[in-house]
């Protein structure tokens, strides 16, 4: 499936994913758990359809 055809879970999953390795790569650390609760705020559907296009995914990489 690609980044399209995601469940509204399984979008916000991702965007904790990217959450977590643009908080590594660009400050080298984690984000705190209010920041994982609040993925769906600070990283919008677009940066993610946007980051990930042209990705399939499996039922495997997103387990909830």
């Amino acid at each position: 499936m690609t980044v399209k055809e995601l469940t509204r879970e399984q979008m916000l999953a991702l965007k904790q994913a990217y959450l977590t390795e643009r908080l590594d790569r660009e400050e080298n650390r984690s984000p705190s758990y209010g920041e994982l609760a609040d993925a769906d705020e600070l990283i919008s559907d677009e940066e993610v359809l946007s980051a990930y296009e042209g990705v399939m995914f499996s039922a495997d990489d997103l387990i909830i």
